[in-house]
C-alpha cells in the first residue's frame, strides 16, 4: 500500500502545562512511542511550539515546521498532506497517542479504502485515520482552526475497523500518564 503517515506534533499542550510530546510515557518520550507505531511507514512530523526541542531530540526524523501552529490543528493537517500529496494514502496520526500499536496500524492499513478507515473501540471512533488521498484533497480546503478532520469525515464514505483501546486514548494532561 502507498501510504504516507502525517504525525500531528505541534500543539502547545495547554492542559498539560507544557512540551507533552517528550515527555516519558511507559520509559520512553510519548512522541518516540508513536513513531514506533508506524515504523516502515514513510512519515513526516509537522512540528510547531516546541520545534527546537523535537529536533534536538528526533534528528533522523523528516519534519515540516509550521509557522501557523497557533492557528489550530488544520493548518498543520495541511502542511503534512500537501507534503504527502504523491502518496495514495495518507495517514493522520496524533504525536499524544502513545498506545496504538503497530498492529492496530496493521488493521487500519489492510482495510479496503473508500474515502477513509477510521479505528475504533467499543464503538468508539479514534486515530490514526487513513485516508485515500484523492479524497481528503477535496476537503482540505474546508477544515479551519482546531476542528481537525471530524465534521469532514462526516461527508466522506467511511469504514471502521476495531482497534486496541489505544485508538481512543491521548495524553491531555499530566494525569493522563499514568494511562500505561
Amino acid at each position: 500500500m502507498d501510504v504516507g503517515a502525517v504525525v500531528l506534533a505541534a500543539g502547545e499542550g495547554k492542559r498539560f502545562g507544557g512540551n507533552k510530546l517528550l515527555s516519558p510515557f511507559d520509559g520512553e518520550p510519548i512522541l518516540k512511542r508513536v513513531l514506533l507505531s508506524l515504523e516502515g511507514v514513510d512519515r513526516v512530523l509537522v512540528i510547531g511550539r516546541y520545534a527546537e526541542e523535537i529536533l534536538k531530540e528526533l534528528k533522523n526524523e523528516v519534519m515540516i515546521y509550521n509557522p501557523k501552529w497557533q492557528e489550530g490543528m488544520s493548518t498543520s493537517i495541511k502542511l503534512g498532506v500537501r507534503f504527502m500529496k504523491d502518496h495514495e494514502y495518507v495517514l493522520i496520526a496524533l504525536g499524544d497517542m502513545p498506545l496504538v500499536t503497530r498492529e492496530d496500524v496493521k488493521k487500519i492499513l489492510s482495510m479496503e479504502v473508500k474515502d477513509a478507515v477510521i479505528p475504533t473501540h467499543g464503538g468508539k471512533k479514534g486515530n490514526p485515520v487513513l485516508f485515500r488521498t484523492s479524497s481528503l484533497m477535496k476537503f482540505l480546503d474546508r477544515i479551519s482552526g482546531d476542528e481537525g478532520m471530524r465534521n469532514v469525515l462526516r461527508e466522506m464514505e467511511t469504514s471502521t475497523v476495531e482497534c486496541g483501546i489505544g485508538v481512543v486514548k491521548d495524553v491531555d494532561t499530566r494525569d493522563d500518564l499514568s494511562l500505561s
